[in-house]
């Protein structure tokens, strides 16, 4: 199996590696993602909303077009979203390509239960 470390070629921004893992590749809510094959994998922190989900937007749209097919999340990190940070997730969604929330904060588990989305975004993981 191709595991890339960096995966710049779906980042527009230069990237540190430490360990294998890219780390910081887009500021803010981004904190690190990997590639492993057609599996993008990213940790993602601190407060999304409709005003800082754009670089986690932006990164989802890029590994889609480079043919990336499947996401893992861990929102663990994750102190306060609303219906920005569900949009992008969702978004990845339409296209058919497969979502699994390895890790939820208790700020994300409120989000998935006031929307009764949590089995859209956890779905594959049952399975």
């Amino acid at each position: 199996m191709n595991t890339t470390a960096s995966p710049s070629h779906i980042l527009q921004v230069p990237i540190r590696t430490d360990r294998g893992a890219a780390r910081r590749p887009l500021p803010g809510v981004v904190a690190s993602c990997r590639t492993e094959g057609t599996t993008l994998s990213i940790a993602v922190q601190g407060e999304i909303d409709h005003f800082t989900v754009a670089p986690l937007s932006a990164l989802l749209t890029s590994a889609a077009a480079f043919g990336h097919t499947r996401l893992v999340v861990d929102a663990s990190l994750v102190t306060f979203c609303d219906s920005g940070f569900l949009n992008a997730l969702l978004a990845w969604r339409r296209g058919g390509r497969r979502l699994v929330l390895a890790a939820a904060s208790a700020a994300v588990k409120r989000l998935l239960a006031a929307t009764r989305s949590g089995k859209l975004l956890t779905q594959e993981a049952r399975r």
